[in-house]
């Protein structure tokens, strides 16, 4: 069994979606971030950055326990776990490697950067919120152009790099002016996932804790 600690973000709902998809059994359990759960002790054994998402999955490698956290790296174990998702091709996983480290080093923290400034900081700073927002339309226009010639981010193939980058679109993508207006394929790629049962199960768990 997995134990699931997230929350209904970007971040948790790929993690969300990946265990949907797999069909691997977990519990999930929702982390009051407002309560300060994230910095209890229990949950810093999980996550020393005292972050969302983390799994612990009961039956690991040697029929040990192991704790993992952030969402790539829980992506990639749980395809490895499963054998899904994860194409053996080389090229294909080269592919699937390259975009979920664009989408964790540039598209989300550009997305999480323009919610802090937008939302929680206790001075609005307009140069900052901009530039944020014109990093994450940056990501947008590259996510964009590469789906005008596939239908997935890895090719003909839904795969990890999907489910890892679907959130920041569906959910983040939303925040912005337009929302995906300007972006015709990503809007269509969405759409196709959207669609998926897993997706659907994955993208609402959660929405009425808290």
């Amino acid at each position: 069994m997995i134990d699931l600690y997230s929350v209904p973000t970007a971040n948790g709902q790929r993690v969300h979606i990946m265990l949907e998809e797999t069909g691997l059994p977990y519990e999930p359990h929702f982390v009051n971030l407002r309560g300060g759960e994230h910095l209890e002790k229990s949950f810093l054994d999980k996550n020393p950055f005292g972050r969302v998402p983390a799994i612990v999955d009961n039956d690991g490698p040697n029929g040990e326990p192991i704790s993992i956290f952030e969402g790539h790296a829980i992506l990639a174990y749980l395809a490895e776990k499963s054998g899904q998702l994860y194409p053996d091709d080389l090229g294909v996983r080269t592919q699937i490697n390259i975009w979920m480290s664009a989408v964790s080093a540039n598209l989300g923290p550009a997305f999480a950067a323009q919610f802090w400034f937008t939302t929680l900081a206790p001075e609005r700073s307009d140069m900052a919120i901009e530039r944020y927002i014109s990093e994450a339309h940056r990501g947008l226009r590259a996510l964009d152009l590469l789906l005008s010639n596939q239908d997935y981010i890895a090719g003909s193939e839904y795969t990890i790099a999907d489910i890892h980058a679907y959130p920041v679109a569906a959910t983040s993508g939303a925040r912005l002016d337009g929302a995906l207006t300007p972006y015709p394929n990503i809007r269509g790629w969405s759409e196709t996932i959207r669609k998926r049962e897993a997706v659907k199960r994955g993208m609402v768990l959660f929405t009425d804790a808290g």
